[in-house]
């Protein structure tokens, strides 16, 4: 359908409009909204899941029961919205890095580097999700998410607007590479993020971390009030360049 142009709208259609931009949020993440087929579908029909019972690994009939679902992440967490809602304490996602290396499809057409809607389809396809995700915790339920720099400020803004800045636990920096990443073009980068968000802050309870090992003890030797900590070499930076201190 042909958009309306501004000059053959009528006065009450600009009116709204005007009303409707006033409303709008003077500060978040906006991004063109990608449609996505597995939604859509989800809006007309039911995902159900199907045992399957010789794939069943069962050694103790007395033990906590496991379950692993199989398929499309937005079909398995519609489902769970109807079996367990309010239930879950922690929700782990992993989900596309969103590099444009070629390893995501979106509607079954591969997101690389080349695609000038890949933020758009990202910031999409999260939403959906953590929408869904997030009815699914426990009022004490823990939403972790890792990421690294390509779209860690995307997924900061999503998960602030959609559980609340105020029940951001905080950001975890893991090393993962301490050789740098050899595909970037300035600095290499050694790191990834583990964001962590509560359903409720007055529910979480964050609590320290007891060295029993001597070996891990060794590789965090210095301490102070808080609790021991490592130090390694890192770069300071100067207004003439930047120098390694050991």
């Amino acid at each position: 359908m042909k958009k309306l142009q501004l000059q053959d709208w009528t006065k009450e259609q600009l009116v709204d409009e005007v009303a409707r931009l006033r409303k709008r949020k003077k500060y978040g993440l906006v991004w063109e909204e990608k449609p996505e087929d597995v939604v859509e579908q989800c809006k007309t029909e039911l995902p159900v899941l199907k045992e399957v019972k010789n794939k069943a690994i069962a050694k103790d009939k007395n033990g906590p029961v496991n379950i692993l679902i199989e398929g499309d992440n937005y079909h398995a967490l519609s489902v769970l919205n109807y079996t367990h809602k309010g239930k879950i304490d922690v929700i782990y996602i992993d989900p596309p890095y969103n590099t444009g290396n070629a390893s995501w499809r979106y509607n079954n057409k591969i997101v690389d580097a080349e695609d000038s809607f890949k933020h758009s389809k990202f910031a999409s396809f999260l939403q959906h999700r953590l929408r869904l995700a997030k009815p699914l915790l426990s009022p004490r339920g823990v939403m972790v998410l890792t990421i690294d720099d390509y779209e860690i400020h995307t997924c900061r803004m999503l998960l602030d607007e959609i559980f609340g800045e105020k029940n951001r636990l905080g950001t975890v920096v893991i090393v993962q590479n301490p050789r740098g990443r050899n595909d970037d073009r300035y600095f290499a980068t050694m790191h990834e993020y583990a964001l962590f968000y509560a359903k409720n802050t007055q529910f979480a309870e964050i609590k320290k971390f007891e060295f029993n090992d001597e070996s891990l003890l060794k590789q965090f030797p210095h301490k102070d009030a808080i609790s021991n900590y490592e130090f390694n070499s890192s770069l300071i930076f100067t207004l003439s360049g930047f120098a390694r201190f050991p």
